[in-house]
C-alpha cells in the first residue's frame, strides 16, 4: 500500500529571530502561523481524523507554550527543529549539543520528551547523527540530498524528505536558486500548480514524506490548496488505498 508522512515545519518568530528579520512589527508572541494559522489546521487534521508530524523550533516552548501542548493533545507527533531554526549544516559539535540540550530541556519543561529531528534546513551538521542519539532522539528527517537513503544510520532511523515534496521550495521566491541548481524553473509555482505538483507525487504512488509550512498557509489562495490536498489524502485512506503516517511510524517500516 502507498504511504504518505505529513510534516509540518516551522513555528512563529523562530526563523525570523535566527535571521535577524523580525521587526517586531506583530508582538513576539502573536504571530500569526500560530494564533491564525496553527488552530485551522489542527481543526482540519481532526475533521478528517489525519495525525502528522510538526517539527517545531524548541524556543516555541517558551514562546508558544499552550500552542505546543495544543499539538501533542490533539495526537500529533512533536519533533525538534532546531532552537531557532539555526543554519545547522554551519554549527560545530559545541554548539550543536548546547542547542539539543536546551531544547530538551525546553520541551522537558512542558512535560513532553520528542524522539524525533528534522534539521533546519535539510542538511545535517558534522557531528549527526551520533550527537542526536547521545540526545535521546531516534529517528532524523533530512533531506535526500543530504546522502540519506532511508536505511539505518548508525544510531538512528531515517526518514528523509526530498525538496520536490516542499511547499517552501514549490512556491518561494527565495528558493528560486535551489530551483535553479536542481534543473526546475526558477520561478515558483502558483497554489493550484503547487497542488497539482504535489497530487501528482501522491498519485506516483510511492512512499511521500510532505513537508508543509504552517506560515505559508496564511495565504488563502494556498490555505484552500492545502485544504484540497488533505481531502484528497483522506478520502484514500478511508478508501484503504493509502496509510497516513507520523514520521516516527514510517522509521519503524
Amino acid at each position: 500500500m502507498a504511504a504518505i508522512t505529513l510534516t509540518f515545519d516551522n513555528l512563529g518568530e523562530a526563523a525570523a529571530l535566527e535571521r535577524g528579520t523580525w521587526t517586531g512589527a506583530t508582538p513576539l508572541g502573536a504571530d500569526p502561523s500560530v494564533t491564525v494559522a496553527l488552530p485551522r489546521l489542527l481543526d482540519e487534521l481532526e475533521r478528517h481524523a489525519l495525525r502528522g508530524t510538526f517539527c517545531v523550533e524548541a524556543i516555541n516552548c517558551d514562546v508558544y507554550p499552550d500552542a505546543v501542548r495544543a499539538i501533542a493533545a490533539r495526537g500529533h507527533e512533536l519533533a525538534i527543529h532546531g532552537w531557532r531554526h539555526e543554519a545547522w549544516s554551519e554549527l560545530d559539535p559545541a554548539r550543536e549539543r548546547e542547542l539539543l540540550s536546551r531544547a530538551r530541556d525546553a520541551f522537558g519543561a512542558l512535560g513532553l520528551s520528542p524522539a524525533g529531528f528534522r534539521p533546519p534546513g535539510g542538511m545535517p551538521a558534522p557531528a549527526d547523527p551520533r550527537l542526536l542519539a547521545d540526545h535521546g532522539i531516534e529517528w532524523w528527517s533530512p533531506v535526500k540530498e543530504a546522502g540519506i537513503d532511508g536505511s539505518a544510520d548508525g544510531p538512528l532511523r531515517t526518514v528523509p524528505f526530498s525538496w520536490e515534496h516542499v511547499d517552501a521550495y514549490l512556491l518561494m521566491e527565495r528558493f528560486a536558486e535551489l530551483r535553479a541548481r536542481r534543473g526546475d524553473p526558477r520561478a515558483g509555482l502558483d497554489p493550484a500548480g503547487a497542488e497539482a505538483r504535489l497530487r501528482a507525487a501522491l498519485d506516483a504512488g510511492h512512499e511521500l514524506v510532505l513537508v508543509l509550512h504552517p506560515f505559508l498557509m496564511l495565504e488563502e489562495a494556498w490555505w484552500e490548496q492545502v485544504r484540497r490536498l488533505l481531502e484528497t489524502v483522506a478520502g484514500r485512506v478511508a478508501a484503504g488505498e493509502l496509510e497516513c503516517r507520523t514520521a516516527g511510524r514510517a522509521a519503524l517500516g
